[in-house]
């Protein structure tokens, strides 16, 4: 069965190599879904820095997940658990938010080897974590809405 949701085809938000805000060159694309474009990026000043996050949204009145995220980012700024924004803005017809690249989540670890290879101890770190997330967030004013098992 087909999905009716659009996948970004055309124009793309960005290709590698692209400048960002004339500081951050995109590596590689990273993920493509229905609303959200997610490449990696470095600082073009800084080889050595981290590498960064940046996620795209077509800028349109029905797409706020971008905004909302940048939202409650700015509201847990410097929290446990969650990435620090380096910068929001426009590109083309596209907002877009930079941040840190934080690493696999679960469901990537899963993924990448057998499920029965995690430990109790790494699952229960994962879900002391994800409900010091949670609480956070909660703490702060706002409701996750989408928790889902891996």
């Amino acid at each position: 069965m087909l999905s009716t949701a659009q996948i970004f085809v055309s124009p793309s938000p960005a290709v590698v190599g692209d400048i960002i805000s004339c500081k951050f060159v995109i590596n590689s694309i990273l993920r493509v879904g229905c609303n959200c474009f997610i490449c990696s990026a470095m600082q073009i000043d800084n080889h050595t820095a981290a590498q960064l996050a940046v996620k795209f949204e077509k800028d349109e009145p029905d797409n706020l997940a971008l905004i909302t995220e940048y939202i409650v980012q700015k509201s847990i700024f410097n929290m446990k658990h969650f990435a620090k924004i380096i910068e929001f803005g426009h590109r083309q017809q596209f907002n877009f938010i930079i941040t840190q690249l934080l690493g696999p989540s679960l469901r990537d670890l899963a993924l990448r080897q057998q499920f029965q290879n995690l430990s109790l101890q790494t699952l229960l770190k994962f879900a002391y974590q994800a409900i010091e997330s949670l609480q956070t967030l909660h703490q702060a004013g706002f409701v996750h809405g989408a928790v889902n098992a891996v």
